[in-house]
């Protein structure tokens, strides 16, 4: 009777590092993509916080009893540890009785440069 040898049971070298291969691949490619959701979420929390400054300065103007002046104002606020600054323009409109309200929201990034983050319009009526 002639015996076989039977085949070493297992993976082989070059198997395990094809296999090791394509999972630091794969591994990059889902490390990669969590890092570009963690910088969009940092950007929309930004963006939130923005739109809320900018609805409560229009709410600030709207629910006052003095009719606006006509002109453009600006002061900084801290919310949430930072700097916002924040703008208002006033301008009329063709009805009297009617006033515009422009207010945009930016906050200065490295470099001493200003960015408009969020830009809210609403109108205000005489009575």
């Amino acid at each position: 009777m002639i015996l076989i040898p039977s085949r070493p049971k297992g993976f082989t070298l070059l198997e395990v590092l094809i296999a090791l291969t394509i999972l630091a691949i794969s591994s990059l490619a889902v490390l990669r993509q969590t890092g570009q959701s963690l910088s969009q979420l940092q950007q929309l929390e930004q963006k939130n916080i923005a739109v809320y400054i900018a609805e409560n300065r229009l709410a600030e103007i709207t629910v006052s009893d003095t009719w606006p002046d006509s002109g453009s104002s600006s002061n900084t606020v801290t919310i949430a540890g930072q700097q916002w600054t924040v703008g208002s323009d006033i301008s009329n409109t063709s009805d009297p009785w009617l006033k515009r309200i422009d207010v945009s929201v930016s906050q200065e990034i490295s470099g001493g440069k200003a960015v408009s983050i969020a830009s809210l319009t609403s109108y205000k009526g005489r009575y």
